[in-house]
């Protein structure tokens, strides 16, 4: 799912164990929201998608694991 112009993000946690990986969560369109869980690419310095949850739990649980993870 895609975040428009007027999504807003909002709360953001961040996990840098082995890697970068950050949950936040977005406001779409029409007042939903949705958690992304998005890695940082080293190379290229932007955040790269990974997953997305209706739930912070596992939003978060995703993106810490994701950050334990060996490259």
């Amino acid at each position: 799912m895609m975040a428009t112009a007027a999504s807003r993000t909002s709360d953001m946690v961040v996990f840098n164990y082995r890697r970068p990986v950050r949950a936040r969560r977005v406001e779409l369109q029409g007042g939903s929201r949705l958690w992304l869980v998005e890695m940082l690419d080293a190379r290229g310095q932007v955040w790269v998608w990974q997953d997305e949850s209706t739930g912070a739990d596992a939003a978060l649980e995703r993106a810490r694991r994701l950050s334990l993870m060996l490259e």
